[in-house]
């Protein structure tokens, strides 16, 4: 029997978790926690990948929370026009820790962190550090320029998985890097629940690059 991998698990355990609807909310009431009205069978789930990730979810909650993750998108050619599930072309997160009363003037300078979900990438240090571990032996394998690595072909449609394009989690050792931006990024962008928790804005292409050029 073959075990899945670290990254087919977290991909089958994410696609569950977002896949449960919005509890419905009336009109007339305050809103409040949007995880409070869940049904009972997604808190076993959400405990899973709390398991999984112990210093990652609560953080990435409280980003949302506090609206700290922001989804830019460009701009529409047609004034008025909608999509259906829009992707974003990448997300600005700030550090909830520059938010803090004692230190606002820090928060007025801080820069956000820029997240890549399909490049499965976060600008901020402690993804840096989980990526690219220092590496004790120097047995590793690396690729060298030239080396054609298997992948899907242009044609075939790309089955979303939890580390987009990253190969980490793919064998059966490895786990999937990530930070505290990349996953509340990625639970905005998939689950409706918390998606609305995301600040969007919508640039042009100048201004997206602009964006991009100062991270």
């Amino acid at each position: 029997m073959t075990l899945p991998t670290p990254g087919a698990v977290l991909t089958s355990l994410v696609n569950t978790i977002t896949s449960v609807p919005a509890p419905a909310t009336s009109p007339n009431t305050a809103p409040s926690n949007p995880l409070s009205g869940l049904p009972p069978a997604i808190r076993p789930l959400l405990a899973t990948l709390h398991v999984l990730y112990p210093t990652l979810l609560l953080p990435a909650l409280d980003l949302l929370d506090r609206s700290l993750v922001t989804r830019v998108l460009p701009e529409r050619a047609v004034q008025g026009e909608t999509a259906e599930n829009e992707a974003a072309a990448f997300y600005l997160v700030r550090s909830a820790a520059a938010t803090s009363k004692r230190n606002a003037y820090a928060a007025t300078l801080s820069a956000p962190y820029i997240v890549h979900l399909d490049a499965w990438n976060c600008s901020c240090a402690n993804f840096a550090y989980e990526a690219f571990p220092i590496r004790v032996d120097g047995d590793e394998d690396i690729l060298e320029a030239g080396t054609d690595v298997d992948g899907p072909a242009e044609e075939e449609a790309i089955e979303w998985r939890f580390g987009g394009m990253s190969s980490d989690g793919q064998d059966g050792g490895a786990a999937v890097s990530c930070c505290k931006h990349l996953l509340a990024s990625l639970l905005a962008e998939r689950w409706k629940v918390l998606g609305s928790h995301a600040v969007e804005r919508r640039v042009s292409r100048m201004e997206m690059a602009g964006m991009v050029a100062e991270m």
